[in-house]
């Protein structure tokens, strides 16, 4: 059987999973969506062989709460077998899309209500469809780097406390931005690119809180322009640690903006394209590795969940991924810049994406370093400490997938 061999069979879908006008946008305040200027999408790679299998979600939403995405996992079990360590469901982090965590508003709308209904079936019927559609492929992958997509928006100021300047647009804040760009491509036998995951940490947030408009912001342009000149038939999107990253130009409002810079990360990406090497393949695996964070803060936001509260128990997870060479590590939160290397050299695979805002959102993942500090992102950590504990959490996930030789 092809499974059990060293050939992958690799399969790859999307589906529009745009809301109509009158959803509640989520990411700033509560604000009702007047109109769609960019659609919304969701795609699935599922891989298969060498042993085992696992599935990957992109999505054009903000992210997604744990009990959400296990009701997707198990009703794509239900369909395809997988178990509900193997698939990984993530969020682009859109600031322009429907409440899938709905930061700031305790009541629903009926839209929303519909709109979430309606979510779960297509990334259900999505992942069904790349299971079926799965043949004969391969991972390849390159590097580049964006080094003016964005900025650290952290910044100390004269007294000696640090705050965040949202803006940038001559890139003149010194704090760490990793402006690294990975790209997996998946190539057929045939030659042809069918899909491309570009995996970059920089924040969805070239619209800001005054637009009311669906976006799937920077993420949604750049997926055009790649497509539209043929760099790989289906063009995906997981966003790395970029919790502390804004880009140069955001907080707009007008369509114009973030297609500017989609487009200008687009011809990064297009330039590297050729530069796609072969990924050895090996053994497929997948490990779901529990986390319990004990809150040493209270959420300032999401209040209404549980965990919320000092000294109560979150119930999270980290995971990862692996097809021969190749890796992923997904994270439940908004991870900092910093946490891309780290987590990389820590993997025992040789190219590894990583992922935020996947399988659950339990609020910023920053380092140490930036605890200590303060500022915004430093109120929405759920506890100190978190450094070590998501490195901690990852090596495990690592090992469990690397045992599988």
């Amino acid at each position: 059987m092809v499974e059990n061999g060293s050939e992958l069979l690799i399969g790859i879908a999307s589906t529009d999973v745009t809301p109509p006008a009158g959803v509640t946008l989520v990411g700033y305040r509560p604000r009702t969506a007047e109109k769609v200027a960019h659609a919304l999408r969701a795609e699935a790679l599922v891989c298969r062989g060498g042993g085992g299998a696992w599935a990957l979600i992109t999505s054009d939403v903000i992210g997604y709460r744990r009990e959400y995405v296990q009701i997707v996992r198990d009703r794509i079990g239900e369909k395809t077998g997988l178990a509900a360590d193997a698939v990984l469901v993530s969020g682009t982090h859109t600031h322009s899309g429907p409440p899938t965590i709905a930061f700031g508003r305790d009541d629903q709308a009926d839209a929303d209500a519909t709109c979430l209904d309606e979510l779960q079936d297509r990334l259900v019927q999505v992942v069904v469809e790349a299971w079926e559609n799965a043949s004969p492929g391969s991972f390849e992958t390159a590097w580049t780097e964006a080094p003016e997509l964005g900025s650290n928006r952290r910044v100390e100021q004269e007294d000696g406390t640090w705050g965040n300047e949202w803006q940038d647009p001559d890139g003149k804040h010194p704090g760490y931005y990793d402006p690294t760009v990975m790209l997996v491509g998946v190539r057929r036998p045939d030659g042809t690119l069918s899909a491309l995951l570009v995996n970059v940490g920089c924040h969805p947030v070239v619209l800001g809180p005054s637009s009311l408009e669906i976006s799937a912001d920077y993420v949604g342009y750049m997926k055009d322009v790649l497509e539209a000149q043929g760099a790989a038939e289906t063009v995906m999107f997981a966003l790395a640690g970029g919790a502390n990253i804004n880009p140069r130009l955001c907080i707009q409002v007008g369509a114009e903006h973030p297609r500017s810079v989609g487009e200008g990360l687009a011809r990064i990406v297009a330039d590297a394209v050729g530069g796609l090497q072969p990924v050895a393949s090996g053994p497929v695996a997948s490990n779901l590795t529990p986390w319990t964070i004990i809150r040493t803060r209270d959420a300032m936001k999401l209040k209404d969940r549980p965990g919320s509260g000092k000294d109560e128990a979150i119930h999270s997870e980290i995971m990862a991924l692996r097809a021969g060479d190749l890796g992923f590590v997904a994270l439940p939160g908004e991870l900092f810049s910093e946490f891309n290397k780290m987590l990389r050299e820590a993997s025992p695979m040789p190219q590894t994406v990583v992922v935020s805002l996947a399988n659950d959102y339990v609020g910023y993942l920053p380092t140490d370093e930036a605890l200590a500090q303060g500022a915004y992102e430093t109120h929405m950590a759920p506890a100190d400490g978190i450094e070590g504990m998501i490195m901690e959490h990852a090596e495990w996930a690592f090992a469990a997938v690397s045992k599988k030789a």
